[in-house]
């Protein structure tokens, strides 16, 4: 069977009985978690869990008495349901990987099985599994259902948080939301708690841009941009100020430059693209940009119209040395620190 989304697995199941087994995996844990409970749910509801229900840790899996369970007849219900969580093949042995395998292509047909991870990695890169895990959803895929939970888009996820907030007694305007989810990266677990936060806070009013950069804790990637762009602007102020916010929150140099320099090739590949007569959607393509960040192309090529190129490249020749300097000496962190923020100096005195 071809991967599934999680609405078309929800469809299925309302036509249909349930799949042997369903392999979640994904990037977007908030979403992935939020999914698997409900699906368990479904498949188990709680008056049936107490004989029913049989949960593993992934992690330690112990093959055998997971066939046991999955060979276990349904007590006045309909399923049997058995849920591995965190399982990740890297970590299996071969002759393990192998006895999985026998019991998971050879389920009766009162048990499903749902393997789901939310707390390992599996993935090699941004965009691709490791080899083993690639194989083990190429194997669950033909014998059930697999569904990823990438992250998805900014505007995508605007109308969910919407209607979070219009639930909670709150407004929120569309380009709140999509800058909300760009602060939060699209991490629906990031996305969930400042929500409620910002609910709390507001008190029924309409949320807006002020109250979520005066509340909310965006991931260190996204002040890269801000930071980026406002060196490339030569506004001293909030350079410094989020430079020793950042230190404050215990964040080290190498860090927060590595966010500024990840940033500026953003906004270069925007710059060059520009002279060139390349889109936006071409970059995203040649670059291979993940969903979740294909905003930081839009919001680059919206940034440096007026950006000189020869002033971009002496920029990031500055922080490129900077990374260099602070990755073979070993000054403590307020020198570190110190590094950083002469080299954010000297960046802004170009012209």
């Amino acid at each position: 069977m071809p991967n599934l989304s999680s609405a078309d697995i929800i469809k299925a199941l309302r036509s249909g009985p349930p799949e042997r087994l369903y392999y979640l995996f994904g990037q977007d844990t908030g979403a992935l978690e939020s999914f698997a409970a409900s699906l368990i749910n479904k498949l188990c509801p709680k008056n049936d869990r107490t004989m029913n229900l049989h949960r593993f840790d992934g992690s330690a899996l112990d093959v055998n008495a997971l066939y046991e369970a999955c060979e276990m007849l349904p007590m006045f219900a309909q399923h049997v349901v058995v849920t591995v969580n965190d399982l990740n093949m890297d970590t299996l042995n071969k002759t393990a990987g192998d006895r999985l395998r026998a019991v998971l292509s050879d389920l009766p047909e009162t048990t499903t099985v749902v393997i789901y991870s939310t707390g390992v990695d599996l993935y090699k890169n941004k965009r691709s599994l490791t080899d083993k895990n690639k194989r083990f959803a190429d194997f669950c895929a033909k014998h059930g259902a697999v569904c990823e939970f990438a992250f998805k888009r900014a505007y995508e996820l605007s109308k969910n948080i919407i209607a979070a907030f219009e639930k909670e007694g709150c407004g929120i305007g569309r380009l709140e939301a999509e800058y909300l989810a760009e602060c939060c990266l699209c991490d629906t677990a990031s996305i969930r708690q400042e929500i409620a936060k910002l609910s709390s806070y507001a008190q029924g009013r309409t949320i807006t841009r002020g109250d979520i950069d005066a509340l909310c804790i965006k991931k260190v990637e996204s002040d890269g941009f801000a930071l980026a762009s406002n060196i490339l602007r030569s506004r001293s102020v909030p350079v410094f100020n989020r430079i020793r916010e950042l230190a404050d929150q215990n964040f080290e140099a190498f860090e927060i430059l590595g966010t500024i320099s990840f940033s500026l090739n953003d906004l270069y590949r925007a710059r060059l693209a520009m002279s060139s007569g390349r889109q936006q959607a071409a970059v995203v393509q040649d670059f291979k940009y993940p969903r979740n960040r294909e905003f930081a192309v839009r919001n680059a090529f919206n940034e440096v119209q007026n950006v000189p190129l020869p002033r971009m490249r002496r920029v990031i020749k500055i922080f490129s040395d900077t990374d260099l300097y602070l990755k073979t000496r070993s000054g403590g962190k307020r020198a570190d620190m110190l590094v950083l923020e002469e080299a954010a100096a000297k960046a802004m005195a170009l012209r």
